[in-house]
C-alpha cells in the first residue's frame, strides 16, 4: 500500500525521532539542557491509519510491543490511547494482550504511579474490559502477577472496579476470586522480618608453621 508507505511509516518515524530527542537531551548537562517536555499527542496520520488500514495496523502493534519491551514508559505512554480504536479492534486481540501483558511485567515497578497506572488502565484496558471479556481476562491476569507492586490506592479501586457480573464466564470469576484471595492472604500475613545479618566474618583458622629453635653457641 503506498499511503502506508508514504504517510503513516513518516508519521511513526517522527514518534520515533521525537522519542530520540527527548531521551538525548535528558543526558544533556543540566546547563545545556532546554524546557523540552515529552510529546503527549501523535501525529494524525499515524492514529488514522492504525484504524483504517490493517498492515499500518500490524505494524504499529508491533512499535508498540518493541518499546514495552525495551521498557520505555514515556513512549508506551503516549502510544496506548491510539489503541482503544484499531483496524478490526486488533489491539483488543488474545494474542496482542498476551503479549503487551507480558512484556509489561518487565516495567512492574512503573506500576507504583499514578500516571503510569493511568495510561495502562484508564486509557486502554479499561475502555472496553466490559464488553470484551477477554480483555477483562487479560486484566484480571495482569494484576494476579503485579498486584504487589500497583499503587494500593489504585488497586483498590481495580478491584472494585473489575467485579465480575453474574453472566461473566466461569474463567473470569475464577480468575477475580483467584485475585481477592491474594490480596486478602497479603493483607492477613505479617511483614516479613529482615533476616538478622550473619556474624561469621568469613575468617578461617590459620595454621601457623612451626619452626626448629635455632640452637644457641655457648659463650
Amino acid at each position: 500500500d503506498l499511503e502506508v508507505v508514504t504517510r503513516f511509516l513518516p508519521a511513526m518515524m517522527s514518534v520515533v525521532v521525537d522519542d530520540y530527542t527527548y531521551n538525548v537531551e535528558q543526558k544533556l548537562p543540566s546547563e545545556e539542557k532546554s524546557s523540552l517536555s515529552y510529546p503527549s499527542t501523535l501525529p494524525d496520520a499515524f492514529t488514522k491509519y492504525l484504524q483504517e488500514n490493517r498492515v499500518a495496523c500490524e505494524m504499529g502493534l508491533y512499535f508498540v510491543l518493541h518499546i514495552t519491551k525495551q521498557r520505555n514508559k514515556n513512549a508506551l505512554q503516549r502510544l496506548l490511547p491510539a489503541l482503544v480504536e484499531t483496524h478490526n479492534d486488533a489491539a483488543f486481540s488474545d494474542i496482542f494482550l498476551h503479549l503487551l501483558t507480558g512484556h509489561l511485567t518487565l516495567l512492574s515497578d512503573e506500576f507504583g504511579t499514578e500516571e503510569f497506572c493511568s495510561a495502562v488502565f484508564d486509557s486502554f484496558l479499561l475502555t472496553s474490559f466490559s464488553s470484551k471479556e477477554n480483555v477483562h481476562r487479560h486484566t484480571l491476569r495482569l494484576l494476579l502477577h503485579l498486584h504487589q507492586k500497583v499503587l494500593p490506592s489504585r488497586l483498590e479501586t481495580l478491584v472494585k472496579t473489575l467485579e465480575p457480573p453474574k453472566q461473566s464466564s466461569d474463567p473470569v470469576k475464577e480468575l477475580y476470586t483467584q485475585l481477592t484471595e491474594k490480596l486478602e492472604a497479603q493483607k492477613k500475613s505479617p511483614p516479613q522480618a529482615a533476616d538478622a545479618p550473619s556474624l561469621d566474618l568469613g575468617l578461617h583458622p590459620v595454621t601457623v608453621p612451626t619452626t626448629a629453635a635455632t640452637p644457641t653457641t655457648p659463650l
